[in-house]
């Protein structure tokens, strides 16, 4: 199974590295993007100036761990309050010869309140497929969502 892919992405060149060993080379993100299930769907938010769904993203503060900035910007973006979380992988996005690493998480989420005023998204919703009016053109979210699908998958199958 090929982990690793390499993309036209709407803000430049995308790598994205799904393999066990991204998983061990996130500490030099600078950001975190995270792809949070409750029940069996995922949760989205609506970023007001980029007119779109997105997954909850953003970059790191101060010393923050990837996973830190991870809880944050779920929290920020939805209101959400997530467990188990699993690192995914990271993906690269190449702006004119300089590399932006994002960690990419999958997390439950255990409830939601509110979030903060300030919140640069609005509306959170549940989501069974991704909706057609994403923020980013590329196929970023539809790999990822796939590979952890199959992940959640073969977690079930072991469980029952």
């Amino acid at each position: 199974m090929d982990l690793i892919f390499n993309i036209n992405g709407t803000n430049g060149d995308i790598e994205i590295n799904l393999s066990p060993q991204a998983i061990q080379k996130l500490d030099d993100s600078c950001g975190s993007i995270v792809f949070p299930f409750y029940n069996s769907k995922f949760i989205m938010t609506y970023h007001i100036k980029r007119k779109g769904w997105e997954f909850p993203a953003g970059s790191r503060e101060g010393g923050e761990t990837p996973i830190e900035c991870a809880v944050r910007e779920t929290f920020e973006e939805t209101g959400a309050l997530i467990s188990n979380i699993i690192a995914i992988g990271y993906y690269t996005v190449d702006i004119n010869n300089e590399k932006r690493k994002t960690a990419i998480y999958s997390a439950d989420v255990e409830r939601f309140e509110p979030k903060p005023r300030w919140s640069e998204t609005d509306l959170v919703k549940i989501f069974d497929e991704l909706p057609e009016n994403i923020s980013y053109s590329d196929d970023v979210y539809k790999i990822v969502l796939d590979h952890i699908r199959k992940l959640r998958n073969q977690i079930n199958e072991v469980v029952e």
